[in-house]
């Protein structure tokens, strides 16, 4: 009996059937992004030109119980595809189409990449890379493969990170949770002088920085942003139904993270320890170990019983 696989119906699919030069998919855990990005190189592999990289931040990552290589593991021999583990660790298909697996841990290992061509980059968690990486290797996304070169990535939401204000027009400002009628949508970027610029068509970017050859007009990426979570992957939920639980005996701020999908909470006071939840003692334990004492220098003079 033949095996069929598929997209997940939703955002996942959406992801996958995106037009975009850039698509950012995610934003909570568990919501099938690991599996929908080993998913894109398969529409290539009998392209005997194509190739695809999968960075991780590091290479420990990529190897991971239940990781990367490990849900390539599952998806791949099913379509005809080898292991190899050096030079590179890849998956290699039967027409010679390639997936490779690596990492950027530091910011200088982008120039290990100078002078490929890579028709299809993907960044597993892109909060993890430094924008600077991003660009670079947005520059080594070209071929000859007769594939137009195209980035796929994944995260989780960090509001400190670049990637927030990156997808930012995709996000309520006020809650930080995405705008769910927004996700998907394309904009348009322009990368010039280290400074991106936005629009809501190419045209307008062409006409404003007068980009006139093929070249100049090259430089005008598409972006989009797709919002997923977990409720939105039918099969872990069936799988595992326990895991909501687990993302909901979170703290605060990581669960608004992981399980809402929030890209503005950070931590601040009174979002980890909620004055209600300690208990003040009317008189000295008589069963003490041990004596600890601490400083909150954040703390404020109790003057309510002073005249």
């Amino acid at each position: 009996m033949p095996v069929v696989i598929r997209p997940q119906k939703g955002p996942q699919e959406m992801f996958l059937s995106t037009s975009a030069d850039i698509c950012v998919y995610g934003g909570a855990a568990g919501g099938g992004k690991t599996f929908g990005l080993l998913l894109e190189p398969l529409r290539h592999i009998n392209n005997p030109k194509f190739g695809a990289v999968i960075f991780r931040k590091n290479y420990n990552q990529v190897f991971s119980q239940g990781g990367l290589w490990d849900t390539a593991s599952k998806i791949y021999p099913l379509c005809g595809a080898r292991a190899v583990k050096t030079p590179k660790a890849s998956w290699i298909f039967k027409s010679g189409a390639k997936v490779t697996f690596a990492h950027l841990e530091y910011e200088k290992d982008v120039l290990s990449w100078q002078g490929s061509q890579i028709p299809l980059i993907m960044f597993d968690e892109l909060t993890h890379f430094t924008k600077g990486q991003f660009f670079y290797m947005l520059s080594r996304n070209r071929s000859d493969s007769s594939v137009s070169g195209y980035i796929r990535a994944t995260t989780n939401p960090d509001a400190d990170s670049w990637v927030a204000e990156f997808i930012n027009w995709w996000l309520d400002k006020e809650t930080g949770y995405p705008i769910q009628e927004r996700s998907g949508l394309l904009r348009y970027m322009y990368y010039y002088n280290n400074v991106i610029y936005w629009d809501d068509t190419k045209n307008e970017l062409y006409q404003k920085f007068n980009l006139t050859t093929r070249a100049e007009k090259s430089a005008v990426k598409s972006v989009t942003f797709i919002a997923s979570k977990l409720t939105d992957n039918k099969i872990l939920m069936d799988l595992d139904p326990a895991y909501i639980g687990n993302l909901q005996a979170l703290p605060i701020v990581e669960k608004e993270r992981l399980l809402n999908g929030n890209w503005k909470i950070r931590p601040a006071a009174g979002l980890y320890f909620k004055r209600s939840q300690i208990k003040i003692v009317e008189s000295v334990p008589n069963d003490v170990v041990k004596w600890v004492r601490a400083w909150d220098f954040a703390a404020t003079e109790d003057r309510k019983n002073t005249k």
